[in-house]
C-alpha cells in the first residue's frame, strides 16, 4: 500500500548516454530544464551517481542519479512537496487510528483488573496474562502514536535509569523461565525521547527472553550504543535481512512481527542505526549504535 502511494511523488527514469530519456525521446535537461541538470547527469557517468535539487512553481524537487553497468543513467525524481503532504496526512491517520484503539484497550484493561481484583474467577493467571497483553498492546500503540506525531519529546537525559527500570520489569518474567538477565550498564546522556527509548529496549528484551529456553540474556548500555545480546535460538543468516520488516515472522509463535520494526523505526527517529549478529544454536546480538553519524544526530535532535 505504501509503495503504491510512494509512487505518486516519486518517477523512475532511465537515460541513454547521449541524454535521451528512454521512452520520451526527449533530452533530459529538455524534460526537466533545471541548470544542474547536465552538471549531475556528467557527474553520474564519472563517478557513478550524482544528486540535485530544484524548485519548479511553488514546488521542490530531489533528482538522484545513478549509472548502471551498461552506461544508462538511472534517474529518480522525488516531489519533495508532495511526499511532506502526504507524510502529514499518514502522521494524522495513524494518531487517529492509535487513538481510537486505545479507547477499547482502556475498557478491556478496567474490566480485566475489576474481575480480578474483585471476580469470583479460578484462575486468575489467565486474568493476569491478560492484562499483561493489555498493557503490553497500549505500550506498543502509544510509542507508535507517539513516533508519528509532528512534535516529539525530545529531552537532554540519562539512559542509565531508563535503562534499569526496563530491565526490572522483565526480572520475574526472565526468572521464570530460568534466563539470567544480566547488566552492564554506564552512565549515558544524551537527547532522546524517553517513552520511545523505554519502548525500544522493551521490544528487544521481548524478542530476547521470547526466544531464549535456557540461558541468558544480557543488557550492555555505554556512550555509544545499547546492546541486547541472549544465548536464544539464533537467526538463520538468510533471514537476517528480513527480521526488522513489518509483520515479518520468522517463525511459529513469533507475534504479530511488529515488535523489531518498531525498534527499528525508533532509531531511525532519533539518528541511531540498528545492527544485528546471530548464529543458530548460539544466539543473537541486537545492537542499537547512538549518533553513527554525527550530522544525522544532529538533524533528530532539531526536529
Amino acid at each position: 500500500m505504501y509503495r503504491k502511494l510512494s509512487e505518486l511523488f516519486e518517477e523512475l527514469l532511465f537515460v541513454e548516454p547521449d541524454g535521451t530519456v528512454v521512452g520520451s525521446g526527449k533530452k533530459l535537461w529538455e524534460l526537466y530544464p533545471f541548470p544542474e541538470a547536465i552538471a549531475a547527469l556528467e557527474e553520474a557517468r564519472e563517478r557513478g551517481r550524482s544528486s540535485f535539487q530544484a524548485e519548479e512553481r511553488g514546488r521542490s524537487f530531489t533528482f538522484q542519479l545513478a549509472r548502471l553497468p551498461d552506461g544508462t543513467v538511472a534517474v529518480l525524481k522525488r516531489d519533495d512537496t508532495l511526499a511532506k503532504e502526504f507524510d502529514s496526512v499518514k502522521r494524522e491517520v495513524v494518531s487517529t487510528l492509535s487513538h481510537e484503539i486505545k479507547t477499547p484497550l482502556t475498557v478491556i484493561r478496567g474490566n480485566v483488573e475489576f474481575l480480578l481484583h474483585y471476580g469470583d474467577c479460578n484462575d486468575k493467571e489467565v486474568l493476569k496474562e491478560t492484562l499483561e497483553k493489555v498493557e503490553k498492546l497500549e505500550r506498543i500503540v502509544s510509542g507508535i502514536g507517539r513516533l508519528f506525531k509532528k512534535s516529539s519529546q525530545m529531552a537532554a537525559l540519562n539512559l542509565r535509569p531508563l535503562t534499569e527500570e526496563v530491565v526490572e520489569s522483565f526480572t520475574p518474567k526472565a526468572a521464570g523461565k530460568g534466563i539470567a538477565l544480566k547488566t552492564e550498564l554506564e552512565d549515558t546522556n544524551t537527547v532522546a525521547d524517553a517513552v520511545l527509548f523505554q519502548q525500544l529496549l522493551r521490544n528487544l528484551l521481548d524478542n530476547a527472553v521470547k526466544f531464549t529456553k535456557e540461558g541468558e540474556v544480557r543488557v550492555k548500555l555505554t556512550e555509544e550504543f545499547l546492546e541486547v545480546s541472549d544465548t536464544g535460538r539464533g537467526i538463520p543468516r538468510e533471514k537476517l535481512s528480513r527480521v526488522f520488516e513489518r509483520y515479518y515472522r520468522e517463525g511459529e509463535n513469533s507475534g504479530q512481527g511488529i515488535g523489531l520494526s518498531v525498534v527499528r523505526e525508533i532509531a531511525k527517529h532519533h539518528g541511531w542505526k540498528v545492527e544485528v549478529e546471530s548464529e543458530v544454536g548460539r544466539g543473537s546480538r541486537f545492537r542499537v549504535v547512538f549518533y553513527p553519524d554525527e550530522n544525522i544526530g544532529k538533524e533528530a535532535v532539531k526536529e
